[in-house]
């Protein structure tokens, strides 16, 4: 269980949104997670209002940091099952169908992020990493950088060809882009400043990111080239990890504006921005582990608001947060599942 522990620490926000796909089965949004309410780690899933919360792991072994492909309808999560190394899995959307596909992972993989396509699934995060690009079908692992710095995946392009990532090979965290096929990578901002935590916009046109260029932490907006930087954010203390609406419209960010971690929404040009959670007695996503729901009507979160990490949801709009988890033991790195 302490590679848990490891990965609970290293957490730079789990990437729980769904994957643009023009297609989209006619089912239910439900909700996975990983919970120690059983004494270790285990996948659990729940439907969208916290019912019928079921274990679909059930192992003595730590399992977490599920992924879902809406393509293939299956579930990728991390395991130590062999008691020594932790390793990646495949199973279905009700547990069933388990199977090994990476006997022992060489990155942290966080975040794991299913390409839209559903052809990969791309990692990379820890001192000295690089990204990887995993087949889930055959289990086959790719090394994609390649490079001695460090290198952590943030996001895929919405038509799953090209990869964003952050690197210090220049010195200090810079943004890359970097066709699927791999390549030269292409420098997208200034090696001067650190910049991390790029996200695509849905349409594939722009990137919003955090950057501390000019001396505290924001949240800017850029051509996917680089070019065009615009700052959306402009108050003291931190805003960062920008997470789009699936229209485009709306941008949610985490910021400590107001003392402590706190979720804001505003519009895609920086207007209007609003606290959505406004809960000053606690901690909301503190690493940026927050998600819209694919229907864009709700923001799901964690807190520890009631002395515990659970998960909740609210409206787009903040009203009517509820815990969904609500138990006891720690539960978070949620995601939807359609």
């Amino acid at each position: 269980m302490k590679w848990f522990v490891v990965l609970l620490l290293a957490l730079t926000g789990i990437f729980a949104g769904c994957q643009l796909n023009p297609v989209v089965p006619e089912r239910p949004i439900r909700i996975a997670f990983m919970t120690n309410r059983d004494g270790d780690f285990e996948i659990y899933i729940m439907n969208r209002d916290g019912s019928n919360q079921t274990n679909l792991t059930s192992h003595e072994a730590a399992d977490g940091l599920p992924v879902w492909s809406v393509r293939s309808n299956t579930f990728v999560f991390a395991s130590n099952r062999d008691q020594t190394t932790m390793g990646l899995y495949r199973m279905g959307r009700d547990g069933s169908a388990l199977s090994v596909l990476v006997e022992e992972v060489p990155a942290i993989p966080i975040p794991m992020t299913w390409s839209s396509t559903g052809e990969w699934i791309a990692f990379g995060s820890g001192e000295g990493a690089d990204i990887y690009l995993l087949d889930p079908v055959e289990g086959e692992l790719i090394n994609l950088t390649e490079n001695p710095a460090q290198d952590n995946f943030e996001d895929w392009s919405p038509d799953g060809q090209q990869i964003l990532f952050t690197s210090n090979r220049e010195g200090v965290p810079a943004l890359y882009s970097m066709r699927v096929e791999g390549g030269v990578p292409i420098l997208l901002t200034n090696p001067d400043s650190g910049n991390a935590a790029g996200r695509w916009s849905p349409l594939g046109s722009k990137i919003a990111f955090m950057s501390d260029r000019d001396q505290d932490v924001d949240i800017y907006l850029m051509d996917v080239d680089g070019t065009n930087v615009v700052r959306l954010t402009d108050t003291p203390g931190f805003d960062g990890y920008p997470r789009w609406s699936p229209d485009g419209a709306k941008i949610a960010f985490l910021t400590s504006r107001d003392g402590n971690s706190e979720i804001y929404v505003m519009n895609a040009d920086g207007s209007e921005q609003t606290n959505l959670t406004n809960s000053p007695a606690s901690e909301e996503s503190v690493q940026g582990d927050f998600a819209w729901s694919p229907d864009g009507a709700q923001i799901m979160f964690h807190s520890d608001r009631n002395g515990d990490v659970d998960i909740y949801v609210m409206d787009a709009d903040g009203a009517n947060p509820m815990n969904l988890s609500n138990s006891p033991g720690t539960d978070f790195g949620s995601i939807w599942v359609r």
